[in-house]
């Protein structure tokens, strides 16, 4: 499980402080009509596109919103695949046995969520109980999600990378990223004007303290990828350098990164692997077999995805990445870095077995050999390298794990340099 589907889910979703008395007043319907007109204005004025249509804004209690994800996860993520990723992931040591993401994650939503933008209906949904002061910030947020869908059909994008699950990543840190750019340059334009309440400023801090507490709870990797999309999307859109947004939005490139995203969470890591032509690194595609006829009769493949460098990350030492850091180097490790593409199969078989293979290509032998030396006690045991390549196999009691491991080797890498073969 890559979070993918998570990804999409949590990505139009607001973040607010709930209300904790009765001196912090929630919006009134009017209120939010005549908000979302006015910070449209300028929203427009700083992402330099046009609203085609005006936004529909409604109000709703949290039980509506709990529905709405609900709704929005089963579009994106059925339960049947979301049990089996959670389990695939388990087995690489990169989610705790046993977690429940879907409810964590709607738990948190239902808790932590002051409004949503709804592709489907255009519509931009309040939470009864999001605080006043800050609420002109979040909504240059969220009506620039509202503004990218008019033009970029978010949706389309989000179901397009669906069955990649590191690109359905970068696609959800472009739209962030977007988010997060026109957010933080209407709050430089209002501090500078002198318009900006202080109130807005303290309960923005409060949101974010709230938001980044509830998921410190959560496994490091339900933490990356649900606070990636935020943060490295900012920092990707302004090439590595946050603090050019005091310049404004750079509307050509974020257009740009719509029209043609980054082809994997390395890319969103290391920016200049995307904009520098010369630096530009693609991942290669991995072609992994079907190897359920290694682990025995009745054995069958159920899931296959990519993790990319940002999770594997996880199990190379990164644990849970700060929050609040726009600085990608705090989001990767050093055994993580030079991934150079990867695939992970899932099996199930009679009695309750199962697998997990991870094969991973890097950037060269020294790479995958750091990457190898860096695994975490989490990780699977049985470990295989050659060249370039490293195999990894979690399964249960019984499963043929090293033949399993030294298959998928074979199909990636030339027998002749079995002699390079290092197995753990």
């Amino acid at each position: 499980m890559h979070l993918r589907r998570l990804s999409a889910l949590i990505l139009l979703a607001l973040p607010a402080a709930p209300l904790s008395a009765a001196s912090r007043p929630a919006l009134t319907e009017a209120e939010a009509k005549a908000l979302t007109v006015e910070v449209s204005a300028a929203v427009e004025s700083l992402r330099g596109l046009k609203f085609k249509r005006p936004v529909a804004v409604k109000l709703v209690d949290d039980a509506v919103a709990r529905q709405h994800f609900q709704k929005r996860l089963e579009k994106f993520w059925p339960a049947e695949e979301a049990a089996l990723e959670q389990k695939a992931q388990a087995q690489l040591g990169l989610l705790p046995p046993g977690t429940d993401v879907v409810q964590s994650l709607l738990d948190l939503l239902e808790e932590q969520a002051g409004g949503y933008y709804d592709p489907s209906t255009d519509t931009f949904f309040i939470l009864t109980d999001m605080p006043k002061a800050a609420a002109a910030i979040l909504f240059a947020h969220e009506l620039t999600h509202a503004l990218d869908d008019q033009h970029f059909d978010l949706d389309a994008r989000l179901m397009a990378a669906v069955e990649d699950d590191d690109r359905g990543t970068t696609v959800g840190a472009v739209i962030e990223g977007s988010g997060m750019l026109v957010m933080s340059a209407y709050m430089l334009r209002e501090q500078t004007a002198g318009r900006l309440d202080p109130q807005a400023m303290l309960e923005l801090a409060e949101t974010e303290a709230g938001k980044a507490e509830k998921l410190g709870a959560a496994p490091p990797l339900m933490q990356r990828l649900l606070l990636a999309p935020y943060m490295l999307g900012l920092s990707f859109l302004t090439r590595g350098n946050p603090l050019a947004i005091a310049r404004g939005v750079p509307a050509d490139d974020v257009n740009r990164v719509f029209a043609e995203p980054p082809l994997s969470t390395e890319q969103l890591l290391h920016p200049e692997k995307y904009w520098d032509q010369a630096a530009r690194d693609a991942p290669q595609t991995i072609e992994l077999p079907d190897l359920s006829a290694q682990m025995g009769a009745g054995w069958k493949r159920r899931l296959s995805g990519v993790l990319g460098e940002l999770s594997l990350a996880v199990i190379t030492g990164a644990g849970a990445a700060d929050p609040r850091s726009l600085d990608a180097h705090n989001w990767t490790s050093k055994g993580a870095q030079g991934w150079d593409g990867d695939r992970y199969h899932y099996y199930e078989g009679p009695s309750g077995g199962s697998a997990t293979v991870l094969a991973t290509v890097w950037d060269s032998p020294q790479e995958a050999a750091e990457f190898e030396t860096s695994l975490v006690a989490a990780a699977p045991k049985v470990r295989l390298r050659r060249g370039s390549h490293v195999v990894l196999v979690g399964a249960t009691e019984g499963v043929p794990a090293a033949k399993v491991a030294a298959a998928a080797l074979d199909a990636l890498a030339p027998r002749a340099a079995k002699k390079d073969d290092a197995v753990r």
